[in-house]
């Protein structure tokens, strides 16, 4: 039976969680202490379709562990990290990497420098690459009346993508454990080349629009008609250049023709295809991560002026954000949910 440690409880970690355990594994959870209890009385998730949410799926944990001795008191085949790109940083890695040894470790972050960072830690054979390929967020949102039919459904909901499989890519001995864990439970994979490089594409064509749609008070009506659309297209286009020029390849034909006009025509399908309310979900989950927003933003700027490419709307994109706590360079403490 193959033991997995998951580093964080939050949508992320219970969705992947819930998959691995239903293949067989025996799933863990490493969190601090004032979830612990939260945390061990398990898990409801909903699998969300057109039509409303699922009946619960649940699970329990096999263990809740907060400590790094813990973490070491235990055999580890596989080592999860699922927390935000700002949570990553801070000397907690090291600890981790003293306690689970030779474990596998599987990242999900997707930061442009989370790759390089990780491997500040652990050794490249030790480490597989992991691109989210759901959405996953706690249910019922916010803005969710108390009449629909869905508001007494709590825990998380998730949403996987049609016909886009999980993508994993690493050292080839690694690889075959993770992906046969997750297929174990049913859960599309696929082998990828570069999933750092993958990741890295998406979020530069992501993270702009959703810094644009912040200052556009989550309204995908007042992004289409902003007068920083033109701004945040050409944003998106600076950070494709510098994620080109970091992993050394051209721009495929959709980062080529990205343009303010492709984007008016395609938002208003977005929302009317999501099975949930899409505004409610991008500010819930977006402004739970806006310091991971701002850093990223503030990534691609450095690189970019590291690299000498023209990162002029990407700065002008981040000085219209308001600073929120914890959307500076870096952070110290233990993993948290």
């Amino acid at each position: 039976m193959t033991k997995v440690l998951i580093v964080g409880a939050g949508a992320v970690g219970q969705v992947y969680g819930h998959y691995l355990q239903r293949g067989g594994a025996e799933v863990s959870f490493f969190v601090k202490e004032k979830y612990k209890e939260e945390c061990e009385k398990g898990f409801s998730l909903y699998r969300s379709r057109r039509v409303g949410l699922s009946a619960p799926e649940t699970f329990k944990a096999e263990l809740i562990v907060t400590d790094y001795a813990d973490v070491a008191a235990q055999q580890w085949d596989q080592v999860w990290i699922a927390v935000a790109s700002t949570d990553l940083r801070g000397d907690w890695l090291g600890l981790l990497k003293d306690a689970i040894g030779e474990a596998t470790l599987v990242m999900l972050q997707p930061d442009l420098d989370d790759k390089d960072y990780i491997l500040g830690f652990f050794p490249a054979k030790q480490v597989v690459y992991g691109l989210v390929n759901f959405l996953s967020y706690q249910t019922p949102l916010p803005d969710m009346p108390s009449h629909h039919p869905d508001f007494d459904k709590k825990g998380v909901a998730y949403l996987l993508l049609p016909m886009m499989p999980a993508e994993f890519s690493g050292d080839p001995d690694q690889l075959p454990g993770v992906l046969d864990a997750l297929a174990d439970g049913r859960f599309p994979v696929k082998i990828q080349q570069n999933v750092p490089r993958i990741y890295a594409d998406r979020s530069a064509m992501m993270i702009p629009l959703i810094a644009l749609l912040e200052v556009n008070t989550w309204s995908i009506e007042r992004l289409r008609n902003s007068d920083m659309l033109d701004t945040s297209v050409d944003a998106v286009r600076e950070a494709l250049d510098v994620v080109a020029a970091k992993f050394h390849r051209p721009l495929n034909l959709t980062e080529k023709y990205f343009s303010a006009w492709w984007l008016k025509i395609g938002l208003p399908f977005i929302r009317w295809l999501s099975p949930m309310d899409v505004e409610s979900y991008l500010k819930y989950q977006f402004q739970k991560t806006a310091g991971q927003t701002r850093f990223m933003l503030q990534h691609f700027i450095l690189e970019g002026e590291k690299e000498g490419r023209n990162v002029q709307s990407l700065q002008a994109l981040l000085d219209r954000l308001p600073m929120v706590a914890g959307s500076d360079m870096g952070q110290d403490g233990a993993p948290v949910v």
